[in-house]
């Protein structure tokens, strides 16, 4: 047992040491290149990362989730011969589904950017952008087959690889395309990120070739489709609806600028300001975090499967311990160091307002992002689906009302009180399905508020 937790702390260090290195460097590298584009140009890349996001979504098809968490459970049991059988068909799978997506891309690149996101100047962008969701989708297969191993140091140093590529080739592609217009800076950036992905996908398969040889043996499992099915059909399901639902959601963030009375390029450069300025700073320490949130979902899937209901509460109070402490952190660095917080990273200071103000949410986004993880290592896609389907309407319908009356400051009403709401009902969720969690006081006031908690 003593070794066993060695073991997990050991490689929740190497995630976190990695994820803070690789995602650092991502977000210095961002801030970059937003100097750059300026905010009209970071709205243009905020649309092309909303419809990624659904092609992504579409790809891996939940499978990168439900790999981590079979394959926990298969060698757990040591049939390597399932893992091996589990790794083939999530692998195939991604692989025929992002090439699908690629090549309905190619085909209908100007009408999804003309007709659904409302601005021809991505239509290049994203055909420079699609053929990363299938490097990204065999990727996160890999990942999770290495994160259940309890072999992170291989996903780990394929951050770096990746961060790496990803910079050289974004640095040449602006140089090279940037001065031919905001469009061609956009697409320079999406070209990066997929050479970056490629590398990523080339250094994981490497690996993992090796590692095959050696799943062999063990109790052969009669159904593996199964299992991955009911585990990456939910998660897809949620994924995909969430994601389209916050590509709408940008597209009504403009459109809902433009009856406020803005133009189109300050409608998009709003957008701009919000999703591709402040609130990326703002998640940035969860980025840091996402390593090791997904080490969550193997251990807490192991708890849960094995029925060690005690163990499972230990660590649930404990995520939630570390954070109420880094939310804290999080929350006095914005609100003392905002503005020189904003001129540093992107020489721009009318941010600092609303940065501040979005900052209080910091601890609620750090509680509602191990809250998830844990219920993806519980199982509990489908109540992950109904939270997300149900915030992202209240948020689509807050924005169609109020932007258009109020401006940004219904904007960040609107984010303010999504999260909120997304929080409580995470919360609640983990609290009923692992009994009586000591959890910290600063969230005990869920016990009142929803449901007895």
């Amino acid at each position: 047992m003593t070794q066993l937790k060695s073991q997990i702390w050991r490689s929740a260090g190497v995630l976190a040491f990695s994820g803070i290195c690789a995602k650092s460097f991502d977000f210095a590298f961002r801030a970059f290149y937003s100097q750059r584009l300026g905010a009209e140009g970071m709205g243009l890349l905020s649309l092309g990362f909303g419809i990624h996001g659904v092609m992504l979504t579409v790809a891996t098809a939940g499978l990168g989730v439900a790999v981590s968490k079979i394959v926990s459970e298969y060698l757990e049991e040591h049939q390597l011969s399932a893992v091996r059988q589990c790794m083939r068909l999530a692998i195939w799978g991604v692989a025929c589904l992002g090439l699908a997506v690629m090549l309905l891309t190619f085909l209908g690149a100007e009408w999804m950017g003309t007709r659904i996101l409302g601005d021809g100047r991505i239509c290049a962008g994203l055909c420079c952008l699609v053929p990363s969701v299938l490097f990204m989708g065999i990727s996160y297969c890999l990942k999770g087959y290495f994160y259940a191993a309890r072999k992170v140091w291989i996903p780990a140093s394929s951050e770096f690889l990746e961060q790496a590529v990803k910079f050289l080739s974004i640095l040449l592609f602006l140089r090279w395309f940037l001065p031919k217009g905001i469009a061609y800076g956009c697409a320079a950036v999406f070209a990066g990120i997929s050479i970056g992905e490629f590398s990523s996908c080339l250094y994981l398969s490497l690996f993992y070739l090796k590692e095959s040889r050696h799943l062999q043996g063990g109790k052969e499992a009669q159904r593996v489709l199964t299992p991955l099915l009911q585990v990456s059909f939910p998660s897809m399901l949620s994924s995909l609806t969430g994601s389209s639902l916050r590509m709408q959601e940008e597209v009504f963030i403009v459109t809902a600028l433009k009856r406020f009375g803005l133009s189109h390029p300050a409608a998009v450069s709003g957008l701009g300001i919000v999703h591709g300025m402040v609130m990326p700073m703002l998640v940035f320490p969860l980025t840091l975090m996402g390593s090791v949130t997904t080490l969550l979902v193997p251990e807490v899937a192991r708890r849960n499967g094995i029925k060690q209901k005690e163990r499972l509460q230990r660590l649930v109070s404990k995520v939630y311990r570390l954070g109420i402490g880094i939310g804290a952190v999080e929350l006095l660095v914005f609100l003392l160091f905002a503005e020189p917080l904003a001129t540093m990273v992107y020489r721009n200071t009318e941010i600092v307002p609303m940065l501040r103000t979005l900052s209080l949410l910091t601890p609620v986004m750090v509680l509602d992002t191990l809250s998830c993880a844990m219920l993806n290592g519980m199982g509990k896609q489908f109540f992950l689906l109904g939270y997300s389907v149900s915030d992202s309407l209240l948020r689509l319908a807050a924005i169609w009302l109020l932007v258009p009356r109020f401006g940004m400051t219904a904007l960040v009403w609107v984010i303010a009180g999504s999260n909120l709401f997304t929080c409580a009902l995470s919360i609640y969720q983990v609290k009923k399905n692992c009994g009586d969690v000591a959890l910290p006081r600063k969230i005990r006031f869920f016990r009142r508020e929803y449901g007895g908690l």
